[in-house]
C-alpha cells in the first residue's frame, strides 16, 4: 500500500444547509506537484483551508507525517510543515522584506530585535530559491511577483514541506509566472510537495505530476498528467462532454 506525505480522507464540510464538501479526499506524495482542479464552487478552496486550519471540517480525517487529526489549526498546520500561499499575501507593506520574512518570530539579541541577523538570514533564504531580493527594501516597494517570492521563502524558511498555492499566477505578469515556475520546480527537486490550484490548463500540464479533480464538493478522479489530455480533464470537471 502506497504511503503519502499528506492524506485527507472523507472530508465533509457544511455551511448551514450548504454542503461544500461531501466526503472529499486528497493524497499527496513526497516531492510531487499535485494539481487540484474543479470549476468555481467545486470546493477546492474549502478543501485546502481544512488542511491549513482555516476551516474546521464537519467530519473526516487528515493524516500528515504519519499523524492523524480530525481537524487542523493554523498552529498545527505550521508545526506539521503545511503552508499556504493565498492570492492576497500575508505581509505588511510598511515593514522591510527581512521583517516580513520573520513576521511573528523575529531574531532577537536579548530583548532587542536583531535586524542585521534577520537581513543576513533573509539573503540566505532567497539564495536557496535562486532569487535576489534586497532584505532592507520595504515590502510595499516590491513587485507583486517578488512579494509572492517572499511569501514562498517565508514558508520554506519555516520548514514547510507541503506548500499549497492557490491561483498563484493570477496576479502575475507572464515574466513573473515564468520565474514562479522555476521556483516551483526547484522546490520539487528539493523534496517539497506542492498542491497547485489554477484555472489555467496550460500551467497544470506544464507543472504537475498528477491532477486531482473535484466536482460539487466530491472527489471525482486523479489523473497522471503526462497521460491526460484537456478534453478528458474538462469532462471530469463539468461532468459531461464539451462540444
Amino acid at each position: 500500500m502506497e504511503s503519502y506525505l499528506l492524506e485527507m480522507k472523507d472530508i465533509s464540510k457544511s455551511f448551514g444547509a450548504v454542503k461544500a464538501l461531501k466526503k472529499a479526499s486528497l493524497n499527496l506524495r513526497s516531492g510531487e506537484v499535485l494539481a487540484l482542479m474543479g470549476e468555481n464552487g467545486a470546493g477546492k478552496s474549502t478543501l485546502i483551508k481544512t488542511c491549513s486550519g482555516a476551516v474546521v471540517p464537519t467530519s473526516g480525517k487528515i493524516k500528515v507525517n504519519g499523524k492523524t487529526f480530525s481537524r487542523m489549526t493554523p498552529q498545527l498546520a505550521s508545526e506539521n510543515g503545511i503552508a499556504i500561499i493565498y492570492q492576497e499575501f500575508n505581509n505588511v507593506g510598511e515593514l522591510s522584506v527581512a521583517e516580513n520574512l520573520f513576521l511573528g518570530h523575529p531574531i532577537k539579541k536579548g530583548i532587542v530585535i536583531d535586524k542585521k541577523a534577520m537581513e543576513a538570514e533573509s539573503i540566505e533564504a532567497f539564495k536557496q530559491l535562486n532569487i535576489d531580493i534586497n532584505p532592507k527594501e520595504l515590502m510595499k516597494n516590491l513587485t507583486v511577483g517578488y512579494q509572492q517570492m517572499v511569501e514562498i521563502a517565508k514558508a520554506i524558511h519555516q520548514n514547510a514541506n507541503v506548500l499549497i498555492m492557490d491561483e498563484p499566477s493570477a496576479p502575475l505578469t507572464s515574466k513573473e509566472v515564468k520565474s514562479m515556475f522555476e521556483v516551483v520546480r526547484l522546490l520539487k527537486s528539493k523534496g517539497v510537495s506542492i498542491i497547485y490550484i489554477s484555472h489555467r490548463l496550460e500551467e497544470i500540464f506544464a507543472l504537475s505530476d498528477r491532477i486531482e479533480v473535484i466536482r460539487d464538493g466530491e472527489y471525482i478522479d486523479t489523473l497522471i498528467t503526462k497521460d491526460a489530455n484537456v478534453d478528458q480533464l474538462i469532462k471530469l470537471m463539468v461532468g459531461r462532454e464539451m462540444t
